[in-house]
């Protein structure tokens, strides 16, 4: 896999409830679920929003199977060449903190 933003939720024994209320996860891992926005998505732009939305929409519906903000991570997978830079616009960012949620970034050199 090349660049992509993924949510994860740690949730193994609750996945079916999670799959309920957000849809299928797009990976089988032992993980729980996740959904995963690649680079060659039109969605990529607006990965972070896409994700803030979903979860923030649905919250009291995850909460009511047992899963909590911190059970929840939004992913940004960096695959790079020579030098790795990014950037993430204020308001976003806020947005994911204030919800609770984490933030969390993996590059690699190809």
């Amino acid at each position: 896999m090349g660049t992509a933003y993924e949510i994860r939720i740690n949730c193994n024994e609750q996945e079916k409830k999670v799959e309920d209320v957000l849809g299928l996860s797009s990976d089988d891992s032992s993980m729980g679920w996740s959904l995963t926005i690649e680079e060659n998505s039109p969605q990529f732009s607006d990965a972070l929003s896409i994700f803030f939305d979903l979860i923030s929409n649905n919250l009291p519906k995850l909460n009511s199977v047992g899963i909590k903000t911190e059970m929840i991570t939004f992913w940004y997978l960096y695959e790079y060449e020579q030098e790795c830079n990014m950037e993430f616009w204020p308001e976003i960012t806020k947005k994911i903190g204030d919800l609770g949620v984490i933030l969390c970034i993996s590059c690699w050199e190809k």
